[in-house]
């Protein structure tokens, strides 16, 4: 198996979850940090040689006293940026590995399979993103009103965890920021900037934890398989 290093991303506010504080660092069920089941799940992997963490510069003291208290060689941070982009080429100077995951630590949900495809997709073309398929008839609206409606058979949610070959990757994030390009997402940029993305699809459930009823949906799934 390849190995890897991962960027894991937690530099957001979490705005729309209105607890008044980064989301990330919400107890789930009073015991565990959102990101921890991110961070302690790819701190286990014997494969992931390193995690950068890109924290905001508001949670710096904090990360940086959890940081000597677990005492792992793996982990590493950065500061992130004004956008999610900017936070990840940050988080992208730190990496030395061929390799590197990024991942959302608002998406606490993790599986192994998953990171170990996407890994062999990436080695054969350059990137890789999770995915899954859609379900619900989808559609383009304008002013609240359907104007066209798409056929979900050629559809797919685009989900991290998400892998690339960091050079690559480098190379889009350069080229994006010369030409003044924004993305929502790592394969969307790859993407735009010639590369290939394979799809990856999965199966296991993905929430992310954006809204309130996010967070409360994800304590149920947590409790019932981390107790």
């Amino acid at each position: 198996m390849t190995t890897y290093e991962c960027i894991l991303l937690a530099a957001g506010e979490g705005q729309r979850a209105a607890l008044g504080y980064n989301k990330v660092l919400y107890k789930i069920n009073g015991v565990n940090e959102l990101y921890r089941y991110s961070l302690d799940f790819f701190l286990k992997d014997e494969y992931c040689k390193k995690v950068v963490m890109v924290i905001n510069e508001k949670d710096k003291l904090y990360f940086k006293n959890v940081f000597k208290t677990l005492k792992s060689n793996k982990i590493d941070f950065v500061v992130g940026g004004d956008t999610r982009g900017q936070s990840v080429y940050n988080g992208l100077k730190k990496i030395d590995s061929e390799y590197c995951i990024i991942h959302d630590s608002a998406r606490p949900l993790i599986y192994k399979e998953d990171v170990y495809n996407l890994l062999n997709s990436a080695t054969e073309t350059g990137g890789a993103t999770l995915a899954t398929k859609v379900y619900n008839t989808t559609c383009h609206i304008v002013d609240g009103y359907v104007d066209e409606y798409f056929s979900r058979h050629s559809l797919a949610s685009i989900i991290t965890p998400q892998c690339f070959r960091t050079s690559m990757l480098n190379e889009a994030y350069e080229d994006a920021n010369k030409k003044g390009l924004s993305f929502t997402d790592d394969s969307s940029i790859f993407k735009a900037c010639g590369n290939s993305v394979k799809l990856v699809f999965t199966d296991n459930i993905s929430i992310k934890a954006t809204t309130s009823y996010d967070i409360k949906l994800l304590e149920g799934l947590l409790y019932a398989t981390h107790r």
